[in-house]
């Protein structure tokens, strides 16, 4: 019943009001487009609070490793949704979804414009399209089966039940998510009213050099201290857990693959996530897309009030 009235309250928020003004933003796009920085510059001209729609900056202690925006930046803007579970906590799209949605009401009706962004296609579409998740309840029975599968049995059932793949598919607890959600995020959705999302593409070799750049400055800045510390505070990351730098770290530190290795496996990690990314987005047909930062400022200045 709680979780109902909380679904009415967003409901009968500016949200979905009768006005076609916007009300809530999108600001979507891969790992390394610059989705982040543009966030902030629109924050700061219409008086902006940021939610983060990424599954890892949602991890305390994994901050560089997961490009958790800076201390500086979150001092200046308000940033929802970083540092809410332990490094290797699981979080479903669900509690994502019912966190986020208080935090916009909050944002709206302290007269601030809510800023969704990211790069989790799942979060980002469970608010733009509302998924109705509390429908979907979990079978513990049907679970407990679903566990003891593959990943690559539970690739097949999904398709065979016609079911989108998620944005991650080779993570066994997202396949059963879909599974157990029953494709809550199919296609040709609905979005909300008073919401436009826009996204940022840079191109793909505009994206790999960002991607190198990012590695360099990550290394630099003493990542693979982090990992050694939270591996002495929390034991060896689980398999299950998909930042994907801090797997490929542990193997350097216990000496498996160099420095440069660990750089080529790093980047390509990212570099797959990126176009697993992409595949993602491109499904939703109504994300405006830019190619610069600049190009999507002028397009979302055009459709908020000045």
């Amino acid at each position: 019943m709680k979780r109902k009235e909380e679904r009415d309250t967003l409901q009968l928020s500016t949200l979905n009001s009768q006005s076609t003004a916007v009300k809530l933003l999108f600001i979507v796009g891969p790992t390394a487009s610059g989705k982040s920085a543009a966030a902030m510059k629109i924050a700061r001209i219409y008086d902006g609070e940021i939610i983060c729609a990424d599954s890892q900056t949602l991890r305390k202690e994994l901050d560089i490793g997961t490009a958790k925006p800076s201390k500086k930046d979150q001092i200046e803007i308000p940033h929802h949704m970083v540092d809410v579970i332990e490094p290797y906590a699981d979080f479903s799209v669900t509690e994502f979804q019912a966190m986020a949605q208080k935090h916009i009401v909050d944002i709206q009706n302290r007269g601030k414009l809510p800023i969704v962004v990211g790069g989790t296609g799942l979060y980002i579409d469970s608010l733009f399209f509302d998924y109705d998740l509390d429908s979907h309840t979990e079978n513990n029975e049907y679970k407990k089966i679903l566990q003891k599968k593959t990943v690559t049995e539970l690739q097949a059932l999904v398709k065979s039940n016609n079911f989108e793949l998620p944005e991650n598919s080779e993570n066994p607890r997202h396949l059963i998510g879909v599974l157990l959600r029953k494709n809550s995020n199919k296609k040709n959705e609905v979005p909300i009213k008073n919401a436009r999302m826009f996204g940022l593409l840079p191109s793909d070799d505009e994206l790999k050099r960002k991607i190198a750049s990012r590695a360099d400055s990550m290394f630099s800045q003493g990542f693979v201290d982090e990992v050694r510390d939270v591996i002495d505070k929390h034991g060896e990351p689980p398999s299950r857990l998909d930042a994907i730098g801090y797997p490929i770290a542990l193997e350097y530190i216990k000496d498996v693959i160099t420095f440069d290795e660990m750089r080529e496996l790093f980047t390509r990690g990212h570099w797959q996530y990126v176009r697993r990314q992409k595949s993602w987005f491109k499904r939703n047909e109504h994300i405006e897309w830019s190619t610069t930062s600049d190009e999507m400022i002028k397009k979302i200045e055009q459709v908020l009030p000045s």
